[in-house]
C-alpha cells in the first residue's frame, strides 16, 4: 500500500536542501561522511586534499558559564587537525560578519587548555564555510564564491595561513544547465535546484551525487523522517513569511518617512513662492506702474494684503 504524503510536505521529488534537517541528513553522520568530505575537497578547489573527517559536537560552550554558547550546524576535524566549521544560512542579518569571526576566535580560544602556555601550543587551521542564500555585498555579485583570509594589505600575501572563511553566496550563481562545467557549479546547482528536479542530470557524473539524489528522494523517507522533514519545512514557511512581514513593514516605515519629508518639502517651496510672489507685489506697488487692484487680479492676492504692502 502506498504511503500518504503529510499534507504541508510541497510538490517535489526530492527534499528542500535548504532547511536545516535536509542540510544533515545529507552531510551529517558516518553513512553521509564521503558527502561532506567531497563538497569541502571541491570548495577547497585544490588546496589540500581531505580523505577523513571526524564529526564534532556541534556545540561549543565558552571558557566559563558566564559566556553564551555556539551552536554550529556540522563541526568536524579533518586529516591533519584541521577544524571545519559549517553553516547554512538562509537570510542575511546585521552582524552576520562579526559572528563568523566570533565563531571562529571562540574555536581559537577554547584550543587552549586552562594553565596551558600559549606561547607552547601551536593552533590548529580553522576554516569556516558559510553557504550563503543571500548576497553577501549586493554592490558584489559577480562572484559566487567569496574566500576570506587575513593578509597584508601592502604585499597582498597571506599573513596568517591558519583561519579561513569560504563563502559559496547561492544567489549569485545564475548559469544556465548548458553552462555548468566544474565540479563546484555542480554543487551550486544542486544547493538552488534540487528540489526542483525530476530526476538526477546528466551532466552530474560524480558519484557522490548520485548518492545524494537517492538520500534526498523524498519516497525513500520513513514516517518519523517525513514528519521531522516537514517540520522544517513549516519552520523555513514561518521564518520566510515572518521576514517577509518585516520587509512590508520597513518599506511602509521607509515610505511613510519620505511621504512626510516630502510634504515638509512641498510646504517649505509653497511658503517660499509665497514670500517671492509678496515681495515682487510690494516692488510693482512701490513703482506705482499698477493699482492696487489691478495688483489683486494679477497676483491672485486679496485687496487687504496688498493694501497693508
Amino acid at each position: 500500500m502506498e504511503r500518504p504524503l503529510p499534507e504541508l510536505l510541497p510538490g517535489g521529488r526530492y527534499i528542500d536542501i535548504l532547511t536545516d534537517w535536509s542540510f544533515k541528513r545529507i552531510f551529517s553522520g558516518e553513512s553521509n561522511k564521503r558527502n561532506l568530505i567531497e563538497l569541502l575537497n571541491d570548495l577547497l578547489d585544490g588546496e589540500k586534499r581531505i580523505r577523513h573527517l571526524v564529526y564534532l559536537p556541534t556545540e561549543e560552550l565558552g571558557g566559563n558559564s558566564e559566556q553564551r554558547r555556539i551552536i554550529f550546524d556540522l563541526k568536524c576535524i579533518g586529516d591533519n587537525g584541521e577544524i571545519f566549521l559549517i553553516e547554512m544560512q538562509r537570510v542575511a542579518h546585521r552582524n552576520f560578519r562579526d559572528r563568523t569571526v566570533f565563531s571562529t576566535s571562540r574555536i581559537i580560544s577554547n584550543h587552549y587548555a586552562q594553565g596551558d602556555d600559549y606561547r607552547d601550543t601551536e593552533l590548529p587551521e580553522v576554516y569556516f564555510i558559510g553557504i550563503l542564500d543571500f548576497h553577501m555585498d549586493p554592490a558584489e555579485r559577480e562572484h559566487y564564491i567569496r574566500r576570506v583570509e587575513l593578509t597584508d594589505r601592502d604585499t597582498g600575501k597571506v599573513f596568517y595561513h591558519k583561519l579561513k572563511y569560504i563563502f559559496p553566496e547561492l544567489v549569485n550563481f545564475v548559469k544556465k544547465d548548458e553552462e555548468i562545467r566544474t565540479d563546484m557549479d555542480q554543487w551550486f546547482w544542486l544547493f538552488k535546484h534540487l528540489h526542483g528536479a525530476d530526476q538526477l542530470p546528466a551532466f552530474m557524473r560524480k558519484k557522490v551525487f548520485g548518492r545524494i539524489f537517492n538520500i534526498a528522494e523524498i519516497a525513500n523517507l520513513t514516517t518519523e523522517e517525513l514528519m521531522a522533514y516537514n517540520a522544517s519545512i513549516q519552520a523555513k514557511w514561518d521564518w520566510d513569511n515572518a521576514v517577509s512581514l518585516a520587509e512590508e513593514r520597513a518599506v511602509e516605515k521607509a515610505l511613510e518617512q519620505e511621504r512626510a519629508k516630502t510634504a515638509k518639502l512641498l510646504e517649505k517651496e509653497r511658503a517660499q513662492a509665497e514670500a517671492e510672489k509678496l515681495a515682487t507685489a510690494r516692488s510693482i506697488k512701490e513703482m506705482g506702474v499698477l493699482t492696487n487692484q489691478q495688483i489683486v487680479e494679477k497676483f491672485n492676492l486679496s485687496l487687504d494684503v496688498v493694501e497693508g504692502l
